[in-house]
């Protein structure tokens, strides 16, 4: 009895909102999310293949349930905007039902959830939509707090339209700022936010479960995800080599498109400004001026805009990840291409550098990837084209010019295929173990070199930053471990999972017209042969190198529910040499030119300051100190750098960009002759030799 009055009461209360939003924006019909037993089989089939096939095998329970739940609730209102501490507190009735949804494919949870959190969208957007017209200054002197990861859930609805009259204050003098008339502002918001209200409700029950199953997902890891048929499609041809675009792949955050990562040779790789968590916010149509904003977009609407025929140009409108939210954004024209194997390939140069009265040579090799034209294989082509015949020609190539040492260039190389990281590693070993792979049962698998001997046994140095992952872990580890080569830079991402997909309508027996698309699952974890894992770790170099790269917000260990750092037994095998008093004398050397190289200490001064500019948390609604203050700060940095670029006698037309890449470069070289003149040492070399012994503990 108590429980049908409790039904009956929340019934009621849901009325009042539909009532009270429909009575704001009368056009808005949001759909009827109805069960249907294949989508009742669809969760049950995803959570019976996760339990099975991930790594923890971890079965859903009570305490799952919690964090599945949270995790729902925050991926539907990340910036605590929309939801109420009552709507929280609402669903902690919950808590313990969430394993359930799962285990029997019962989604009334879910769309009751769901359905609460439209209400609420419906709510502040109508609210935000009315509330356009009667701005009509920015003169007051208040500020709009944007970081909101510590933000607690607001208790009323005072509260949220405090936030978002603030909030939309702040969207619009930002359009006014950049230049739009204030009635061409309004307009231009009064469109993003109905197109959000309207996508909100023409979601369908596929668009729900898709939300609520990554939710499950990101429980597991950040690297296991569900796909709908659809989703799975454009992956598919997103990573297809006949892809035309401009190559990039994207993903909705919170509002915005989010660049996720660049294909190596495509447009907007080979364009050299687009960065990995940068914003698409406006895409310009043929001949017009002013971009179409895309600020709350769905994701395939925008690939539509994007993808376009080989050789014609596509305009957007970009917000760097570097910016603020008050940060001018900028246009970039690209045209659009396909990315094919020849420009996703190793590169090479020579780099000649002058010491004293030494002249040196060093080969540069850069690689982009880890990849493999599998169809040439297939087909016994003997030369067909992968990471390591590329490498290895390269390699036959400098040698036969002469170069006194070898730079392998694994900058922003995000993996690929584990068999090349391991058989480029075997080029430069002789003999041995290179990676560990542990499963789910704990079966342990040593992957050996494949091949007997090296190709080059110089001196040999490694180059990584953040955004090295994966495969140019292994591959960097393994160089660093048996002490073959010099690894510089910045520590790398920390990615040491293994992800297998599973195509649902494979493991189904329950048919569907749409299909069930495909799972994304960790399946296992891989260590490096002294037993250590790089997952949430990543590769430490033997000496950093400034970056730009923020280590905060890139990089496994700031995602949400990241796979645990931990260790193995460590394998019998024999080091190279005895590196470490090559690494003391090298990092001395660094550490005197950091005392006397003044680029350096531009270098390092402007990095300071780059970071202490992403730090703001907040902005002034207040027209003219909004702009005083956004002036002020691109004046200053602008003069700042042109100022340091003077004083370190560049041309004018030399951008800070191109500074900062080569300051970076030229200490790497000089580490690199270091390493040369460590390995004419016979004192070195002599004590490497004597200290050839097995590192089995």
């Amino acid at each position: 009895m108590k429980m049908n009055k409790i039904i009956k009461l929340l019934f009621t209360f849901l009325i009042v909102i539909s009532t009270q939003v429909g009575s704001q924006n009368s056009e808005v019909y949001p759909s009827v999310l109805v069960e249907k037993p294949v989508d009742n089989h669809l969760l049950k089939l995803v959570t019976v293949i996760s339990e099975r096939a991930h790594i923890n095998q971890e079965q859903v329970n009570n305490e799952s349930s919690i964090e599945i739940l949270q995790t729902f609730i925050e991926t539907l209102d990340s910036l605590k905007v929309y939801f109420l501490k009552s709507d929280i507190n609402y669903f902690q009735r919950y808590k313990y039902k969430i394993d359930e949804s799962l285990i029997d494919g019962d989604l009334a949870t879910v769309f009751d959830i769901f359905g609460v959190y439209r209400l609420r969208v419906q709510q502040r957007l109508s609210y935000s939509i009315n509330l356009l017209d009667k701005i009509n200054s920015f003169e007051a002197d208040e500020s709009y707090e944007f970081r909101t990861k510590n933000k607690i859930w607001p208790k009323t609805t005072n509260e949220l339209d405090e936030i978002w009259r603030k909030r939309t204050k702040n969207d619009l003098l930002s359009l006014v700022l950049a230049g739009q008339p204030i009635d061409k502002a309004r307009d231009t918001l009064k469109k993003r936010y109905s197109r959000y209200l309207k996508r909100i409700n023409e979601y369908e029950e596929e668009d729900v479960i898709n939300i609520f199953l990554n939710s499950y997902m990101a429980h597991l890891d950040p690297h296991s995800n569900y796909l709908t048929p659809s989703q799975a499609e454009e992956y598919e041809i997103q990573t297809s080599l006949s892809y035309e675009g401009i190559g990039a792949r994207l993903q909705n955050n919170e509002d915005f498109i989010e660049i996720v990562n660049l294909i190596p040779g495509g447009p907007a790789d080979q364009n050299g400004i687009l960065k990995p968590l940068d914003r698409i916010i406006g895409i310009y149509e043929e001949n017009s001026n002013l971009p179409i904003d895309i600020i709350g977009w769905d994701l395939n609407d925008v690939v539509k805009l994007i993808r376009g025929p080989k050789g014609s140009q596509i305009k957007l409108r970009i917000l760097p990840t570097s910016s603020d939210v008050d940060s001018n954004p900028y246009d970039l024209t690209l045209t659009r291409d396909s990315v094919t194997l020849e420009e996703q390939a190793a590169s090479s140069y020579i780099k000649t550098i002058e010491s004293g009265d030494n002249k040196f040579e060093i080969g540069f090799i850069t690689v982009p990837s880890f990849y493999q034209d599998f169809a040439a294989r297939r087909r016994g082509d003997e030369y067909f084209k992968s990471t390591t015949n590329d490498v290895e020609n390269l390699v036959s190539e400098l040698k036969e010019i002469g170069i006194d040492a070898l730079m392998i260039d694994l900058r922003g190389n995000s993996g690929g295929l584990l068999d090349e990281a391991v058989s480029l590693t075997g080029l430069f070993i002789d003999e041995g173990p290179i990676v560990q792979l542990k499963d789910m049962d704990n079966n342990l698998e040593v992957i050996n070199d494949p091949s007997n001997g090296s190709i080059y046994d110089g001196p040999l140095a490694v180059m990584i930053d953040r955004y090295s992952a994966s495969a140019s872990e292994i591959f960097a580890g393994a160089i660093q471990d048996y002490q073959r080569g010099l690894v510089i830079g910045q520590k790398s991402f920390g990615k040491g999972s293994v992800q297998n997909l599973y195509p649902l309508d494979r493991y189904s027996r329950y048919k569907s017209k749409k299909g069930f698309g495909q799972l994304t699952l960790t399946i296992a974890k891989y260590y490096r042969i002294t037993g250590e894992g790089t997952q949430n770790k990543g590769v430490e170099p033997d000496i950093n190198l400034p970056s730009f790269i923020d280590t905060n917000i890139i990089g496994e260990e700031t995602k949400n529910n990241p796979l645990p750092w931990d260790k193995i037994s460590r394998l019998d095998f024999q080091t190279h040499l005895n590196f470490q008093p090559y690494i003391t004398d090298i990092e001395k050397n660094y550490q005197i030119r950091k005392s006397e190289n003044r680029a350096l200490d531009v270098l390092i001064e402007d990095i300071a300051e780059f970071r202490n500019t992403s730090q703001i948390d907040s902005v002034s609604l207040n027209m003219e100190i909004r702009k005083s203050e956004r002036d002020q700060r691109s004046t200053v940095n602008s003069e700042r750098r042109k100022s340091k670029l003077e004083e370190l006698g560049f041309e004018e037309d030399k951008s800070f960009e191109d500074f900062s890449s080569e300051t970076i470069l030229n200490e790497a070289y000089l580490m690199v002759i270091d390493l040369i003149e460590s390995y004419d040492d016979k004192y070195i070399v002599k004590q490497s030799q004597d200290n050839l012994v097995s590192s089995k503990s």
